[in-house]
């Protein structure tokens, strides 16, 4: 089914206070009817350049961890919350809870992820893994 932008944002706002709450990956505690987890919409915002809402930036503490000052540096887009929810969903399905190291810097410079983060990469995180 073919959303528009603006129900998308809409639809990721609500994905992702359901995972900052919830440890929610997969939508279930969204009651807004969209059959989409929080990976399916991030492959679809990963490349917007909205800026997203700074009401927001307290949330980042959980989602980022020790690095989430680096991530308030700056003013970010829905695609660069997009991105850092996808490497988090991406690191989840691979078992990793927490990511280690300089992982939010990292994937801000577009660079690959420690093997501590088993190689996530940090381009295109919503389809592959390289090694």
């Amino acid at each position: 089914m073919k959303y528009d932008k603006l129900n998308l944002r809409r639809f990721f706002r609500n994905r992702f206070e359901s995972f900052v709450d919830h440890d929610d990956v997969s939508g279930a505690y969204v009651n807004d009817g969209v059959p989409l987890t929080l990976g399916d919409v991030c492959k679809l915002l990963e490349d917007d350049i909205e800026p997203f809402p700074l009401n927001y930036d307290q949330d980042f503490r959980k989602v980022c961890g020790h690095e989430y000052l680096i991530w308030l540096r700056q003013p970010r887009t829905y695609g660069d919350v997009a991105r850092l929810l996808a490497y988090r969903v991406k690191a989840l399905n691979n078992g990793v809870q927490r990511p280690s190291g300089r992982w939010v810097s990292a994937l801000l410079r577009g660079e690959e992820i420690t093997q501590s983060n088993i190689h996530l990469s940090a381009n295109r995180l919503t389809d592959t893994i390289t090694n």
